[in-house]
C-alpha cells in the first residue's frame, strides 16, 4: 500500500491482543511520513527511524499523529468528538495524519455513531486504523468501510527472541503480553511452588500460612489461576491421548503425564471447572484467599474421592 500510495483511509487492524497492532499502526505512520525512507528501491519505502519525524512519531509527541485509548471502560463520544474536530484542521507537519484507536471494540454505541460520521467522509490527507480483537463487537455499517489487516499469534521463534524462559513462550500463546518481559522468571518460580503443592494432593496438600499467602497474593492471582488453567488443560491434553507438542507447559511432560495416569478424566475436568468457576467469582470482589482456600480444597475434595472410588473397586 505505502509502495503504491494507496493507502486507505481506514483500516482495520484484527487480532489476538498483544501481537503488535498498534505497534505497526506506528510503524506505518513513520513509513508514510518519513523524511529519508530506506528501502524504496528493494522491498518497498520503510521508515528510517532516526528523522525527525520518525522520532516524534515514535515518543508520541508528533502534532499529526493520534493514539485513542479507552478511558475506562469505553472509548466514549467525547473522545470521538474531539478527534473529529482536529481532523477537520489542516495538519501541522505530516504528509499524512494518522489516528489509532486502540481496543476500538470498546466503542460505546454513541461513540460508534459519531465515528460512523467521520468513517463516511474521511479526510484526505488522514488515515483512521482501528485495532480490534474481532470484527463481531463493531458495528457492521463501521466495518464495511474499513479495509481488513488480519494479524496472526506471534510465532514461538518471535517470542523466544523476546522472553528467555520457555515456559513464558508457551504460556504468551502467541501473545506478549507487557508484563511477561519483567514477570517471567518470578512466574517460573512460582509455577515450581505451584507444582510441587499440587503433587501433595490428595493426601495433604492444604493450604495455609505462608503458601495461601503466596498463592493468593494480589499481585501473583491473575497468574495463579490463569496457569492453573493451562495445568489442567495439559493434563486433559495428555489424558486423552493427545500429543505433547500441544501441551503449554512442554516443560513439564512427565509432570502433566503423570497427573494424567493419575486421575480419571471426569476429575481433571471437574479440576479444570473449579478453576474457571474462581476465576468467575473474583470478578465480583470475592476474597482471593478464601477463594484460593476453597478452590484447594475442591481439588482435594475431587482427587480424593476419586481415589476412594478406585481402592473401593
Amino acid at each position: 500500500m505505502v509502495a503504491q500510495k494507496r493507502v486507505p483511509g481506514a483500516l482495520l487492524f484484527l487480532g489476538p491482543g498483544h501481537v503488535g497492532k498498534a505497534t505497526t499502526a506506528i510503524a506505518l505512520a513513520q513509513a508514510l511520513n518519513c523524511e529519508a525512507p530506506v528501502g524504496v528501491n528493494t522491498a518497498g519505502p520503510d521508515a528510517c527511524g532516526t528523522c525527525a519525524s520518525c522520532r516524534k512519531i515514535g515518543s508520541s509527541t508528533h502534532p499529526d499523529v493520534e493514539i485513542v485509548e479507552p478511558e475506562g471502560q469505553f472509548i466514549k463520544i467525547d473522545q470521538i468528538r474531539e478527534v473529529s474536530n482536529r481532523l477537520s484542521l489542516n495538519p501541522l507537519l505530516a504528509q499524512r495524519r494518522m489516528v489509532v484507536f486502540k481496543s476500538a471494540e470498546q466503542m460505546n454505541p454513541q461513540a460508534a455513531n459519531a465515528f460512523l460520521k467521520t468513517l463516511e467522509e474521511p479526510p484526505a490527507d488522514t488515515t483512521l486504523v482501528l485495532c480490534a480483537t474481532g470484527r463481531s463487537a463493531l458495528p457492521e455499517t463501521i466495518v464495511s468501510r474499513c479495509v481488513p489487516v488480519r494479524f496472526l499469534p506471534l510465532t514461538d521463534g518471535i517470542l523466544k527472541s523476546l522472553l528467555k524462559a520457555h515456559f513464558a513462550v508457551r504460556f504468551a500463546q502467541g501473545s506478549l503480553k507487557p508484563e511477561l518481559k519483567t514477570q517471567a522468571a518470578a512466574w517460573h518460580a512460582l509455577r515450581e511452588e505451584l507444582l510441587a503443592a499440587l503433587h501433595e494432593l490428595p493426601a495433604g496438600g492444604d493450604l495455609a500460612g505462608d503458601r495461601l499467602a503466596r498463592f493468593s497474593a494480589k499481585e501473583d492471582m491473575d497468574f495463579v489461576l490463569e496457569w492453573l488453567e493451562t495445568w489442567w488443560r495439559d493434563v486433559a491434553v495428555l489424558a486423552a491421548g493427545g500429543s505433547p507438542e500441544a501441551l503449554i507447559n512442554v516443560d513439564k511432560q512427565d509432570s502433566a503425564g503423570q497427573w494424567a495416569r493419575r486421575a480419571a478424566a471426569d476429575e481433571i475436568m471437574k479440576c479444570h471447572r473449579h478453576v474457571l468457576a474462581t476465576r468467575s467469582a473474583l470478578e465480583v470482589h470475592v476474597n482471593g484467599a478464601l477463594a484460593m482456600e476453597g478452590l484447594w480444597l475442591g481439588f482435594k475434595h475431587v482427587l480424593s474421592e476419586g481415589a476412594a472410588v478406585r481402592r473401593s473397586a
